[in-house]
């Protein structure tokens, strides 16, 4: 194998109450002014306030940009940008999903870089550090605290673009369950099943590592035995404190392999119909594996121990195939459907869908079996 790297954040606050440490955090990265990015949600349900509370009483200036919105646009990245600057501040802090903790990864990197957002779509192309970033997920899914990685919506070419940048790991992460309790049922099946996506893409991807690969079959035994719990009652603390922990190693693994197919008509699909990122990626789920089984069996009977499977003694692709049998069945109790015709997608733009997917070269190139636009179209067709 050729000489390879792993990279990813430097230090995780963990476990219930875990939020109170944020003004510790902060003073430890010499900030006394402080950013926070989040979203209206945040706001409403009072989680805002009570961190604002917390670095009050660490004597910090706060102020906040509270507009983030889902799938956040580059016109909203701009305005957050615009906020970032007015205010200088020392130390960003991202508080809630996967959407505000991109948008203050953005916020970070433009305070110290020059030019447009656009500049930097695409892999390592921001030249310079951003301020120290701090980041607080109140959803366990996306991972996004430890990646470096954000998604921003080209609304103008009804496009998801990445900007992917060494520079955009956060200084520290703080994972706390007790901010997670008030997450809707939807919310929580749809933001899990992104982190068991993350999970596999990057488990069966060909820039898999040993050190990826201990990570991810952690993060899909956690997400297999605590996502049920989690939805079925959402105030059951230790099922919300391991999906976050199955969030977070998924997002350190697949932040140094990228995802796979799933990922790529994902991004395809919610650029022009714009439905939530996760619930893209949980229906999509068991037609890839369906499709990438046979090019790493071993690795998907793998996956089917992971949740249980009675898998001992079976051929590997038939023990493969038990792993996409339990998706099915973790979906069906989360009452996703698995039907593309459900979602509102239009059967005519099944083409360009295809086209678009495959124009995601980063995560293509790490998909176990190589991809055609007939395999793309053929696959849609098939679960429309």
């Amino acid at each position: 194998m050729a000489p390879q790297c792993f990279e990813t954040m430097p230090r995780i606050r963990f476990g219930a109450g875990s939020v109170e440490t944020l003004g510790e955090e902060v003073r430890r990265l010499e900030g006394s002014r402080v950013l926070i990015v989040t979203d209206p949600g945040i706001v409403k349900a009072g989680v805002l306030e009570a961190v604002k509370t917390v670095l009050d009483k660490a004597g910090l200036a706060v102020t906040a940009f509270t507009e983030v919105e889902s799938d956040p646009s580059l016109e909203a990245a701009r305005a957050c940008v615009q906020a970032a600057a007015f205010a200088r501040p020392e130390v960003v802090v991202g508080v809630g999903g996967g959407s505000s903790l991109d948008l203050a990864k953005v916020a970070a990197v433009m305070i110290t870089n020059e030019g447009p957002i656009e500049a930097y779509f695409g892999m390592e192309l921001v030249p310079r550090p951003g301020v120290p970033l701090i980041l607080i997920p109140t959803t366990a899914g996306t991972g996004s605290e430890m990646t470096s990685i954000s998604v921003l919506s080209d609304t103008h070419n009804q496009v998801k673009k990445g900007i992917v940048s060494r520079h955009l790991f956060a200084r520290a992460a703080i994972l706390d369950p007790l901010l997670t309790l008030e997450l809707p049922q939807r919310v929580t099946a749809i933001t899990g099943m992104d982190a068991l996506v993350h999970a596999i893409e990057s488990y069966v991807g060909v820039r898999a590592t040993v050190f990826t690969d201990t990570l991810n079959l952690q993060a899909i035994r956690l997400v297999a035995g605590n996502l049920r719990p989690a939805f079925a009652n959402g105030r059951n603390v230790a099922a919300r404190e391991n999906m976050l922990y199955a969030s977070c190693l998924a997002g350190m693994a697949f932040s140094n392999t990228q995802n796979g197919l799933d990922h790529a008509l994902a991004l395809a699909i919610g650029g022009k119909y714009h439905l939530p990122h996760g619930l893209l990626t949980a229906f999509l789920l068991p037609w890839v594996m369906e499709f990438n089984a046979i090019a790493v069996p071993h690795k998907f009977a793998r996956i089917a121990e992971a949740f249980g499977e009675p898998v001992a003694g079976l051929p590997a692709l038939e023990a493969a195939r038990r792993a996409v049998a339990a998706v099915r069945a973790l979906l069906a109790d989360l009452g996703i459907s698995t039907r593309l015709g459900d979602y509102g997608v239009s059967r005519q733009d099944i083409p360009a869908i295809a086209r678009a997917a495959l124009g995601a070269t980063r995560l293509i190139g790490n998909n176990p079996r190589a991809v055609t636009e007939a395999d793309v179209v053929g696959m849609l067709e098939r679960n429309y």
